[in-house]
């Protein structure tokens, strides 16, 4: 394993998984999903015809799994009320995402750098996975 611990967000783990490049990226980095990762992803393979155990079990062995925690929980409030204050929506997936993150203190990569760009401000790590891809 990697000694640096990072987020992956759904679509760089898909984008690991189909480039062939998971083994590159735990060799440098300790990986880490939220369980909202972990669900979007087993709910997909599932949709395409794969065992939901089997995948859950293997992202498990493979990520740290990070939860809601009350900390996140709180700052995903914070986050939601902030930006809906100023008319600004995000998704609350999107927002659950990164509170995990910045309650975690660990950065958080993902190839969709525009919908998670609003959070910075409270605190979250953003990493565009073009960034992490060319280091693997």
């Amino acid at each position: 394993m990697g000694v640096e611990g990072i987020i992956v967000d759904t679509d760089v783990l898909i984008a690991l998984v189909k480039k062939n490049l998971l083994d590159s990226f735990l060799w440098k980095f300790d990986g880490h999903i939220t369980v909202i990762t972990l669900y979007e992803y087993v709910r997909g393979r599932g949709y395409f015809g794969k065992l939901l155990e089997e995948e859950k079990n293997w992202l498990e062995k493979m990520f740290t799994i990070l939860p809601l925690s009350n900390d996140s929980l709180l700052k995903a409030s914070e986050i939601w009320i902030t930006l809906r204050r100023k008319g600004e929506l995000v998704s609350d997936r999107d927002i659950l995402n990164a509170s995990i993150a910045i309650s975690s203190g660990l950065p958080f990569c993902t190839g969709n750098t525009r919908h998670y760009k609003k959070m910075i401000e409270f605190g979250l790590n953003l990493v565009p996975w073009k960034d992490i891809e060319r280091m693997i």
